[in-house]
């Protein structure tokens, strides 16, 4: 069933949520079982109304309906589109076709190319500058333009009389939670693995300008009470926006938490999964936070939770094996995507098993040599452990634990 919410955020400021539980993979990559949420705003005023982003087509009848209890389409002035990807876009069409939608649609000078190649439609298109400032009553817009978060015509909005940041794919996040979060308590749950997560799989490859935008917005000294995303929840509250902010920045510069250790093995026969049980064993003390992610002939963890985990972990350890002489394809793909999205100065642990070729271990290496992973040891195995290959493992068991400072 779809869904459409209607929420009340702060007087004259709505939430319309369409709730999609039923998608399995977030852009036709990343597995998200916890669903998601596209959210678009209205903001009432005495002069009209102000429209900010729309939600996913398959939702347009539903969002349509939502839309007119909340106000009528022939007071919607504007509609600020702040990232023209269809799930925030696409509805713009359904509405460009109704006879009582008259609003004139403000956004990035690239947006007016990408409604024509996305959408197909023709509408009453005014760029905005980076900075310019709209009044409509006794309410101020600002327009900051964010590019590269995650696309290039990706701006911010600033309401600033209601303090509130208008952010699209910024500060969203995976799930379908409360509509509002305003405490810390709430925020610490999983919701921020699912922010981290989205975080990651979306604006990941683009961390560099995530700082810059940061910068923006501390440099403009602008005052911030409440980020409105289109996905997930709102967030309000000054305990809660600042350390959204600074779970942001950390992220962006790939913070390590202390005690955290990621370990990614795949196992065809077994081999390398004995290999992770001893490691395991050895470094799963009460203070260390292990994430274990498998790909076996059993069992396959998720990409995108894998992806999630590794921006803020300490040291990650790889253990896989060759196929077709070259890197076992999959650990191949996610090396790759790894670099894409959470490339960061981490000590990576490589252990690789092979039968008459270690291919696996040359090709991952070159690999981290291009990157900005620091390959500290490496355990190459011939199939079974020998006594050797167990006194390296050892070894590599005790510099994770010196490094995360466990003795």
């Amino acid at each position: 069933m779809k869904t459409v919410e209607v929420r009340e955020v702060l007087k004259d400021l709505i939430v319309l949520r369409a709730v999609d539980r039923d998608i399995k993979y977030f852009e036709s990559l990343w597995e998200i079982p916890e669903g998601v949420t596209y959210n678009s705003y209205v903001l009432r005023t005495s002069e009209g109304s102000i429209l900010f982003d729309t939600v996913k087509h398959g939702f347009s009848e539903e969002y349509v309906d939502a839309l007119r209890r909340v106000t009528d389409l022939r007071d919607i002035k504007y509609v600020v589109i702040q990232h023209m990807e269809p799930d925030h876009s696409s509805s713009l069409k359904a509405l460009s076709n109704l006879s009582d939608f008259r609003a004139e649609v403000l956004g990035h000078p690239l947006t007016a190319k990408l409604i024509k190649s996305l959408l197909g439609i023709d509408v009453k298109f005014r760029p905005v500058r980076d900075g310019e400032v709209l009044r409509l009553d006794d309410i101020t817009l600002k327009f900051l333009h964010t590019p590269w978060l995650h696309w290039p015509e990706t701006i911010f909005t600033h309401i600033e009389e209601l303090s509130a940041l208008m952010t699209c794919d910024a500060f969203g996040a995976y799930s379908v939670p409360p509509y509002s979060i305003s405490d810390l308590t709430l925020l610490r749950t999983d919701y921020v693995k699912y922010m981290r997560k989205y975080f990651v799989n979306i604006i990941g490859h683009y961390r560099d300008n995530v700082v810059k935008a940061l910068d923006k917005l501390s440099t403009l000294n602008l005052k911030i009470e409440l980020i409105a995303p289109s996905h997930g929840a709102v967030l309000s509250g000054a305990d809660v926006i600042k350390e959204v902010l600074n779970l942001y920045r950390s992220w962006a510069e790939a913070v390590p938490k202390d005690k955290k250790v990621v370990i990614l093995y795949t196992s065809m026969y077994g081999y390398n999964e004995e290999i992770i049980r001893k490691l395991l064993s050895a470094v799963s003390k009460d203070n260390v936070d292990v994430k274990v992610f498998r790909f076996t002939s059993y069992h396959r963890d998720n990409v995108s939770d894998f992806l999630g985990e590794v921006i803020d972990a300490k040291v990650i350890v790889i253990a896989t094996s060759t196929y077709d002489n070259s890197v076992f394809p999959i650990t191949k793909y996610l090396l790759e995507v790894l670099l894409s999205k959470s490339n960061a100065e981490k000590p990576v642990y490589l252990i690789t098993t092979y039968g008459w070729n270690d291919a696996a271990s040359r090709e991952l290496k070159n690999i981290l040599m291009k990157s900005k992973f620091k390959l500290s040891r490496e355990l190459s195995v011939n199939s079974l452990l020998t006594e050797a290959d167990l006194q390296k493992l050892n070894d590599i068991s005790k510099e994770i634990l010196t490094y995360l400072d466990i003795s």
